[in-house]
């Protein structure tokens, strides 16, 4: 009985030295991403875009284009954050040429298909409002819930200055 006591205690003892032991060691040290480690560095970022809607315009606003959770240079994260129909869908992309198109690809928003043509990214293709060089994209989407109707995008990489965000 006093063996059984005594065992128990040892028990407790070694289990709750283990658990100060865990917490103890565990420094929280927050995960900062590292943009050197982004394969797409290029095409990722922020980018103001004038849209039009079956030759109507629809202003202008800004997309996220971000890596996928592989990190590899084939596919693209193309996120409108729902500032136009509402796109978010990856799609293909030839990093060398900085092309990308897609056809029936998943726009998570919404749960239908888009087809994603004609997109290219220029590099110092475009002229901000406060006078930057920056890059240049656009591309044309058309979504299975529209057929026929066409989103065209065209715009630039956002520099963050208030005068070149829409």
């Amino acid at each position: 009985m006093k063996h059984k006591k005594i065992i128990k205690k040892l028990s407790f003892l070694f289990l709750s030295f283990a658990m100060i032991t865990s917490f103890i060691s565990c420094d929280q040290v927050e995960s900062v991403p590292d943009k050197s480690d982004i394969l797409i560095s290029e095409v990722t970022g922020t980018w103001v875009v004038d849209m039009v809607w079956d030759g109507d315009p629809q202003g202008t606003n800004t997309i996220s284009i971000y890596n996928t959770a592989a990190n590899d240079t084939n596919f693209m994260w193309i996120d409108d954050q729902e500032h136009s129909w509402g796109l978010k869908a990856k799609v293909p992309l030839n990093f060398q040429s900085l092309t990308f198109s897609g056809a029936d690809l998943d726009e998570l928003y919404y749960g239908v298909t888009v087809n994603i043509t004609d997109g290219k990214i220029i590099k110092g293709g475009a002229t901000t409002p406060s006078g930057d060089t920056v890059d240049s994209i656009s591309f044309k989407a058309e979504f299975s819930d529209i057929p026929g109707e066409i989103w065209e995008y065209s715009g630039y990489k956002s520099t963050a200055k208030i005068n070149d965000l829409p």
